[in-house]
């Protein structure tokens, strides 16, 4: 593989064997990268209080993860707990500031490089994918008038005359316990301000808001060129604290809100995407949702820095033991 390159003896194009691999090994795949918020210091230089930079929350990065250890079950004073070590390999400094949201510019000056404490979050499993191969399942909701259609990968819904509205996907009582994170891509076409209101995950009951988890985006138009990568913490974490969503480097607030019967214990019933269209025919198309479960590796030393790529030392600090969550609640 190294020998077809095409580029200066020596030298190994990182970005391109990760992406290779990607098509032969599950140790390669796409993370995304995470850095905390960060919070202004009192008068005696503690943190805490007011946010003083958002979080970052850049999906896509590509990443080689060789595990050292995955899990290793400890008991702790607060209890069961999962850690572990990898060593992670990306592409250099100047390839990944090439990757969407990771640019440097005027308006995003927040990432200079991968720094200690940073996170990659990695899929541990996927729990369960909505399906996005057929239309069977996908409904046009009450205030919208959709029509879809399926290539079998991506879900298209074509707006009619009422284009603001929610259409959803609907199935059978289906187990997402396991789950702490959700991913989806969407683009439009036909008009750049198609807006996404909000998306939902209705766990416990169907078409009834007292079951969902609501993420509502600050403004967020959706993108009519590239896929936009959409990735939110599903009931972990504090729900108060919201989430992010980032293109093209620019944050949009998601605030995150569930509903008086929300309980994310309960069975899933329904993912629903609320759209602002700008006229009849606009088209919206999602792919690649999933509920899965993350492994957060959190960057404790940088082994290699080079112009080639980047070695990491990370550790897992956390995990869950999901039969103690399904036991205790």
């Amino acid at each position: 593989m190294l020998s077809k390159q095409g580029i200066r003896p020596g030298s190994i194009n990182m970005g391109r064997i990760l992406r290779n691999l990607r098509y032969r090994s599950s140790q390669s795949r796409l993370v995304t990268y995470r850095r905390p918020p960060i919070y202004g210091k009192d008068n005696y230089g503690v943190e805490g209080g007011t946010i003083v930079t958002q979080e970052l929350l850049y999906p896509q990065l590509p990443a080689l993860i060789r595990p050292a250890l995955t899990a290793d079950y400890k008991l702790e004073r607060q209890g069961a707990n999962v850690i572990g070590a990898a060593r992670v390999y990306t592409p250099n400094l100047q390839t990944i500031k090439g990757f969407p949201n990771f640019t440097q510019t005027t308006t995003n000056p927040n990432f200079d490089e991968i720094e200690g404490w940073d996170r990659f979050i990695d899929t541990s499993r996927t729990v369960y994918q909505v399906p996005t191969d057929a239309t069977t399942g996908w409904t046009s909701g009450s205030t919208a008038n959709v029509t879809f259609e399926s290539d079998g990968q991506t879900i298209t819904a074509t707006l009619g005359t009422d284009y603001v509205g929610d259409f959803y996907y609907t199935t059978g009582a289906t187990n997402t316990l396991e789950a702490d994170r959700i991913r989806f891509q969407i683009k439009a076409s036909g008009a750049s301000n198609i807006a996404l209101t909000n998306f939902k995950s209705m766990n416990g009951g169907t078409q009834n808001g007292n079951y969902a988890l609501t993420y509502t985006p600050a403004s967020l138009s959706i993108p009519t060129g590239s896929w936009l990568t959409v990735d939110v913490p599903f009931a972990s974490g504090s729900i108060s604290e919201g989430t992010s969503i980032y293109l093209s480097g620019t944050r949009y607030a998601v605030s995150m809100t569930s509903g008086s019967s929300f309980d994310d214990e309960a069975n899933f019933r329904d993912f629903v995407l609320n759209v602002s269209g700008a006229a009849s025919g606009n088209k919206v198309m999602i792919r690649g949702i999933k509920y899965y479960k993350s492994i957060e590796w959190h960057v404790h030393s940088c082994k290699e820095l080079n112009d080639d790529f980047l070695t990491f030392n990370c550790v897992r600090t956390r995990g869950k033991r999901d039969s103690r969550r399904r036991a205790y609640g």
